[in-house]
């Protein structure tokens, strides 16, 4: 077992949030493969919110503000009620916010699929310094936890990971695209010529993410992330030797992902945190 490193007080941190999304992952875990109410976001019902997303936000922002109570939570479900959703979405912008989604997934985790995850990411003034990622795994009943803080490294439990080592694409990798690529997008060139290898749509940023950190995913593209997609997993990519890459809003241009927001544009509310949205792609930083 390799020892961590870093500073402390964020390997602390990281250890709050994988404490927060493995308890998490139990409540998931517990209401996997069951019948659970379901309600949708938008009319034509391709956005489901479950019991079982409303059940681990509440969980994790209980857990966190008890802990941490002059930090901030953004979760992705809003209060029902639409009084405090406008309530909260006023609130201003703390120096640390916790940024949750409670069930990355929650149509694979509604058909009894088991790719999805519950994100923890923590950042100070938009820049992320600690993350966790729960995830269903096969052959291990209670889950796996990745974690992360900044300058720490990634794990998988208590054991280092990386990401693949391969610099280009190769046939006998793994990659992720969204599913709207997958039907509007053709290789050509070196892409063509090298091969992707097998191309994928898992369905759940959470999930990916995770697997890119760990070396199961050689890359990942995600089209219009929010940020509680990936506030933990950028973290874990990074850590684990990877790059994240952000598109330019308006241009066909990346750079390497620092911050969701520079501190002297930091959104005044939580309100418009929310709406964050932005192309990634994440790998092998070659």
């Amino acid at each position: 077992m390799t020892v961590p490193s870093g500073p402390p007080g964020l390997e602390a941190l990281a250890a709050s949030a994988a404490e927060f999304a493995r308890g998490a992952g139990e409540i998931l875990l517990g209401l996997f493969g069951k019948r659970v109410e379901v309600s949708y976001k938008d009319k034509n019902q391709s956005d489901p919110v479950s019991e079982a997303d409303r059940a681990s936000q509440a969980y994790l922002q209980e857990r966190i503000l008890a802990r941490y109570p002059g930090h901030g939570v953004l979760g992705e479900e809003k209060p029902k009620d639409a009084e405090a959703a406008r309530a909260e979405g006023a609130q201003a912008v703390p120096e640390h916010l916790w940024v949750l989604d409670p069930l990355d997934g929650t149509k694979n985790f509604l058909n009894g699929l088991a790719v999805w995850g519950c994100s923890v990411g923590v950042l100070r003034r938009g820049r992320p310094l600690a993350g966790a990622i729960f995830t269903p795994e096969p052959g291990m009943t209670a889950g796996t936890i990745y974690r992360a803080w900044a300058g720490g490294g990634a794990f998988r439990g208590d054991y280092p990971i990386q990401v693949a080592p391969e610099e280009k694409p190769t046939a006998k990798r793994i990659s992720s695209l969204p599913g709207s690529y997958l039907t509007q997008f053709r290789p050509t060139g070196p892409l063509k010529a090298s091969g992707l290898g097998e191309v994928r749509a898992p369905g759940s940023i959470t999930y990916e993410l995770a697997l890119v950190a760990r070396g199961g995913l050689h890359y990942a593209l995600f089209g219009a992330p929010s940020i509680w997609d990936v506030a933990a997993g950028v973290l874990l990519v990074k850590e684990a030797g990877g790059l994240p890459l952000v598109r330019r809003p308006g241009a066909d241009l990346w750079d390497p992902f620092e911050a969701f927001y520079p501190e002297e544009d930091s959104p005044k509310s939580l309100g418009l945190a929310r709406k964050w949205r932005r192309s990634i792609l994440v790998g092998n930083p070659s």
